[in-house]
């Protein structure tokens, strides 16, 4: 606690839970409501970063949907321009000037990583995990206010790939070994995967 009672957080930063997507590879389903040991799974990402995190901000299109979360829900300022949008919407509705990006299908929250990633932001405006054969982690990065205009050029021009904003910003990344914590429930066969692992 601090001196006004209130919990101190780990990070003078925000997070942000992408659940925008169609779930197309999911059959159509909300992977963000998914079910994990009788919670959504969007519930179990935000359990994981409230304590560390001044602000969490769920990027949706639907506020009724997520009300439950009791967490500000951000919508795309231009429906249907994928994720570079909600992290362009979320970025400028921000309290914070650092963000920690995520998506409502990745599970599972590496304390370690997001840390180091964070620590690295004071000299970046991207900081970004890479494994080999360099697939990049977008939505699994830390990203600062100042990329936003450098955003909205992007998107201006119909631009959509997060990537494209290397050119434009300051990038660090940080090499990533997906190891067993990491999961990606894109497709209905990740998420059967992941549900029975844990069970197990």
């Amino acid at each position: 606690m601090n001196t006004d009672g209130q919990k101190k957080h780990t990070y003078n930063a925000s997070a942000v839970i992408l659940a925008g997507g169609k779930g197309s590879r999911m059959g159509g389903a909300d992977k963000g409501m998914l079910d994990r040991k009788g919670e959504p799974l969007i519930a179990h990402i935000k359990r994981q970063l409230e304590s560390d995190f001044d602000e969490i901000i769920i990027g949706a299109g639907s506020s009724e949907k997520y009300e439950f979360l009791n967490c500000r829900v951000v919508p795309d300022l231009d429906a249907g321009k994928g994720p570079l949008m909600g992290i362009y919407s979320c970025l400028l509705a921000s309290h914070s000037d650092v963000n920690f990006v995520t998506a409502c299908d990745i599970p599972e929250m590496n304390p370690g990583l997001i840390h180091e990633m964070i620590s690295l932001s004071d000299e970046a405006d991207i900081v970004m995990p890479v494994s080999k054969g360099d697939k990049y982690e977008p939505l699994y990065a830390v990203y600062r206010k100042s990329v936003t205009a450098a955003i909205k050029t992007l998107l201006d021009n119909d631009r959509r790939r997060i990537i494209d904003l290397f050119a434009h910003a300051r990038v660090k990344l940080v090499d990533f070994d997906h190891g067993q914590w990491y999961h990606n429930l894109n497709r209905r066969s990740a998420y059967l995967d992941y549900i029975k692992g844990i069970r197990e």
